[in-house]
């Protein structure tokens, strides 16, 4: 059997922390967490190792809290192990360096992007070149489906089965049955932070984890099904998800069928990361909020009739929309004031963010036009006219660095939203669409999908 000191548990732990900027022992992680330290006084296994690391991950949520005196009140003193610190200390002032750097390019970048959008005046240029297509006709109707980005799968819901897809082939089929009978699926999502599983909800309340081989990992029930709208996975750990009802969340671990935490009269949710999500509640005020602790980190006060409030991609700016005052605000979430408000002479209909590698925008939509906001800047980047009615708005986060928007309606046309160029497509309108990479998009039809490439 395979072993691991305690000594050297501690020093992996300790060199974890000290590469996370943290520097903490193992002991004092033990300590802060509440872990039995009687488990690891001698030697330990393997799967010890590894639930004591993701314990480890809760406890840096923990150590903006933690008063050095702790230390020194430990009933059983241990050093911390020094050995080469040198090294870290060198990654340190690496790490240091290209933050100066990076700060020098997002000014050299700030800049470039005020020169832009000086200069620029010309018109948004029509993208003629027909791209390659990959159309894949399916018999039966899809009413679900889903992406999974990490192991580039497609996920369809059909009448009778659920068809897991990649490389345009059918890697695995799966009848929708609970029990001996079929049900009707309503929901189904691959986890975001691993790919690995996916969470099938049924209509009657049945649920079930399974992997991309289709075998069952776990089955429960969900009480209330009926009032079940979503489910959100959490961004960092494949065992939390967050059931959105009509007026309530509960937040579950899967595996433990374990309610940890039950909010009531909540009205929108979202992770943020880790344990960390936001809700907005019946009375229009936004909370964040921490799953272990039941007082606001931070409370907001949104305006009246919010209807959609949002995180940008990297969750570090919430944007709030009132429809009916006809506002957006922008919060850096460091303090309870919004630090920028969007207001347009005609009716917002829908926005959303953009993100490059040093900027963020947010996209407003109007019956007649489509606003490229630039936060940092505080005003609008540049402008579209649109000419078709529009349902639905989707970003299109590239990796490039180029942030695009597909709009859906009478047409179909993806913007350019730096660049000035816009790509009309030639299809229906499609019920899903959604970016798979840099080359492709993926548009999802009532029994067929298409994927357009560059050529």
């Amino acid at each position: 059997m395979i072993v691991i000191k305690t000594e050297e548990l501690n020093y992996l732990i300790y060199t974890y922390f000290l590469e996370q900027g943290y520097s903490h022992s193992a002991f004092a992680l033990i300590n802060e967490v509440k872990i039995d330290q009687q488990l690891y006084r001698d030697d330990v296994k393997p799967g010890q190792l590894i639930n004591l690391l993701e314990k480890a991950l809760l406890f840096q949520q923990l150590q903006d809290h933690i008063q050095i005196n702790q230390y020194y009140e430990c009933k059983v003193p241990q050093l911390l192990i020094q050995k080469h610190v040198c090294q870290f200390t060198e990654k340190k002032q690496q790490a240091e360096k290209q933050e100066r750097r990076d700060r020098e390019l997002m000014i050299q970048n700030a800049l470039m992007r005020s020169q832009e959008f000086v200069s620029r005046n010309g018109q948004t240029m029509d993208l003629n070149v027909e791209l390659q297509q990959d159309i894949i006709q399916l018999q039966d109707e899809i009413l679900l489906s889903d992406w999974n980005a990490q192991k580039n799968i497609l996920a369809i819901c059909q009448l009778n089965c659920i068809k897991l897809i990649q490389n345009h082939q059918i890697i695995q089929i799966m009848p929708t049955v609970v029990g001996e009978c079929f049900s009707r699926v309503k929901l189904m999502k691959f986890d975001r932070s691993s790919g690995n599983n996916m969470l099938i909800v049924y209509e009657n309340g049945a649920a079930k984890v399974i992997d991309t081989t289709i075998q069952i990992i776990k089955m429960f029930n969900i009480k209330n099904a009926s009032k079940l709208i979503d489910f959100h996975w959490n961004l960092n750990w494949p065992n939390l998800v967050a059931l959105i009802f009509e007026k309530d969340v509960e937040i579950v671990d899967i595996y433990k069928c374990q309610t940890l935490k039950y909010l009531e009269n909540v009205i929108h949710f979202e992770w943020r990361h880790f344990d960390h999500f936001i809700v907005m509640d019946l009375n229009y005020y936004i909370n964040l909020m921490q799953i272990d602790i039941d007082k606001p980190q931070l409370q907001l006060k949104a305006e009246l009739e919010t209807t959609l409030i949002e995180f940008n991609k990297r969750k570090t700016l919430l944007a709030s929309f009132s429809s009916t005052l006809n506002v957006i605000k922008i919060w850096t979430l460091q303090n309870d004031e919004y630090v920028f408000e969007i207001t347009d002479d005609q009716k917002i209909l829908q926005f959303c963010w953009c993100s490059s590698q040093n900027a963020n925008y947010l996209i407003t939509l109007t019956s007649q036009t489509l606003n490229i906001w630039d936060v940092e800047f505080g005003q609008i980047k540049s402008t579209y006219e649109i000419d078709f009615n529009v349902s639905k708005m989707v970003s299109m986060d590239l990796l490039n660095d180029t942030p695009q928007v597909v709009l859906i309606g009478e047409k179909v046309v993806l913007y350019d939203l730096i660049n000035k160029k816009r790509r009309v497509f030639n299809c229906d309108t499609p019920n899903k669409v959604l970016r798979i990479n840099d080359e492709e998009i993926l548009f999802i039809f009532r029994s067929s999908y298409i994927v357009y490439k560059k050529n």
